[in-house]
């Protein structure tokens, strides 16, 4: 007996007991007249007997329904045809559906596939497992995957191309550190996809290419593969499509490329001039309706404001008014890539002063109130927040200003925050602040010494940085060395100098020696003074000698 057996004979039960229910209300019905729909003689081809020759059930109950006791346990035809529904329906029940165990046999179906069809539906079974985070790995480990995509994707099949480009995203989205967004991304690949920005024919082709870059363009490798190659022209080409579907997917991947300092500066330098970038952008985010495009067009522009030609254009082409308008809106969404923008453009130094007159530093210690139990298209508040407060405190005079308007109390409240990534851009936020010396007396009074020597001991080698350089601008002064000492400090650099990070390491031996030398001076300090006072008491004593031959001090 197999393991299935048990289960169909429960099924063969289930409609057995189904019919005789169906059949218990059969008596109810009306009469109907003998035919051939009713198991009477006219649907026989006879004139009598008890059964039909097809050994069915006996003629007068077949169209009278009448009967009881034995009677009763035969079944009509029409109930006979409701169970087999029933149990063809349990049969299809039983076909488990496509999961990540069965994953081995997907892969050997791509690699054994040769015709259209079985390309297409092994295609369809990896999709339905490509989310799992194991899929990207098996694909690149088994060598043979990736080339037969290319291929694929260069198919004259409309329908395995599109198909083997959706998985070519699908996998590029779900991997970050598997390197098959990386496999994926060859020179030939990204070129061939972005020709596919000119075809007019198959608009469904070019909505799955304008996908594939949306995903592929959250990899840092991929995106600057892209840059360099100069494909983010092409791909301007899909976010200028008439088509919405399309134009959506082009923002986005434009707004992905730009998501690193160095593309942002390469995409500003190109074919395309930073002001037809700022006009086409502040269009859609003055104009649309669907608020998807216009905060995809406002991330864009938060994350091309890194490059220094792109945020003096916004303020050469007075664009800041809007984006301080759409930063202080009730709309979260709305409000994060404004604010995000507003922190990008406080690194362009030249700005910053233009940015504080706008109030970036209010809006910025009120989104640090939003915590991270916040909703969760508010829970980046805080970092956006951080980073913020970074970028403008780089400017000496406005470090002073930051500490008067309550950033102080910002930053130390976001070092206690319990996400690891606000803890960090705090730091960062802290190391500057810290330089102004009001600031650095006002964090230790607010007992910031406490979160940053959690951060410097984490292991985290993001945090430790910024943590030991907040350490190091907060012990400038001795009131704020002996807080350092009372929390743990000196114990804490004793594990600093162990770490791997050589900026680190020095950094700690640093503020190590510093302490030291502080503490000798403040010893040679009593020192005097418990020489001055001995010496007050020889002279009221008449026992000092000014050439020194009897005092203790000069030596006898």
């Amino acid at each position: 007996m197999t393991a299935t057996e048990p289960r169909f004979k429960h099924f063969a039960t289930l409609a057995k007991e189904t019919s005789r229910a169906l059949s218990g209300f059969v008596p109810l019905l009306p009469r109907r007249a003998a035919g051939r729909h009713s198991g009477g003689p006219a649907s026989r081809g006879d004139s009598g007997g008890d059964s039909g020759p097809d050994g069915g059930f006996p003629r007068a109950e077949a169209h009278t329904f009448r009967g009881t006791g034995d009677e009763r346990a035969w079944t009509p035809r029409f109930v006979r045809s409701a169970t087999m529904s029933i149990l063809s329906y349990f049969s299809c029940c039983r076909k488990r559906k496509t999961s990540v165990d069965d994953l081995p046999d997907i892969l050997q179906k791509l690699v054994i596939a040769k015709k259209p069809k079985q390309v297409k539906q092994a295609l369809n079974l990896l999709l339905a497992v490509a989310d799992e985070a194991i899929v990207p790995v098996a694909v690149v480990r088994s060598g043979k995957i990736v080339p037969k995509l290319h291929t694929w994707a260069q198919s004259r099949d409309a329908v395995l191309r599109r198909t083997a480009l959706i998985c070519a995203a699908t996998l590029s989205q779900a991997s970050e550190t598997s390197g098959c967004a990386e496999a994926l991304a060859t020179s030939d690949f990204l070129m061939s996809c972005g020709a596919i920005a000119k075809q007019k024919k198959d608009k469904r082709l070019v909505r799955v290419a304008a996908r594939y870059f949306a995903a592929a363009g959250g990899n840092q490798n991929v995106r600057v593969k892209i840059v360099d190659a100069s494909i983010h022209d092409q791909v301007w080409s899909f976010v200028k499509s008439k088509d919405a579907e399309t134009m959506k997917f082009g923002i986005l991947a434009y707004g992905k490329f730009a998501d690193d300092a160095y593309c942002a500066k390469q995409m500003c330098q190109e074919n395309l001039t930073v002001e037809d970038l700022v006009k086409f952008f502040f269009a859609r985010i003055t104009k649309t309706d669907d608020t998807d495009v216009e905060n995809w067009c406002l991330m864009a522009v938060a994350r091309l404001a890194q490059a220094p030609l792109f945020s003096n254009k916004l303020a050469k082409m007075d664009k800041l008014p809007i984006i301080f308008a759409k930063a202080n809106d009730s709309i979260a969404g709305r409000k994060l890539a404004a604010a995000l923008c507003v922190a990008n453009c406080a690194a362009n130094k030249t700005l910053r002063v233009r940015l504080v007159k706008h109030r970036a530093y209010q809006l910025f210690v009120e989104m640090s109130k939003v915590g991270s139990h916040a909703r969760r298209d508010m829970q980046d508040f805080q970092r956006v927040a951080a980073l913020g407060f970074r970028n403008l405190c780089s400017n000496f005079h406005l470090r002073a200003l930051a500490g008067r308007v309550g950033a102080v109390e910002a930053v130390v409240r976001m070092l206690r925050s319990r996400d690891q990534d606000i803890r960090r851009y705090a730091a960062k936020a802290a190391a500057e602040l810290s330089l102004h010396e009001e600031n650095g007396k006002k964090m230790v009074d607010f007992g910031a010494f406490t979160p940053l020597i959690a951060l410097a001991k984490s292991g985290d080698k993001y945090c430790e940085d910024e943590a030991v350089t907040a350490l190091a601008n907060l012990a400038l002064t001795e009131e704020n060395q002996s807080e350092f000492q009372k929390e743990g400090g000196m114990e804490a650099m004793e594990i600093m100098a162990l770490s791997r990070n050589p900026k680190v390491v020095k950094i700690a031996k640093r503020l190590t020696m510093r302490v030291r030398m502080t503490k000798l001076r403040t010893a040679a300090r009593f020192a005097g003074k418990m020489a001055a006072v001995q010496k007050d008491e020889l002279i009221k004593k008449g026992e000092w000698n000014e050439d020194g031959d009897k005092d203790a001090f000069s030596g006898a």
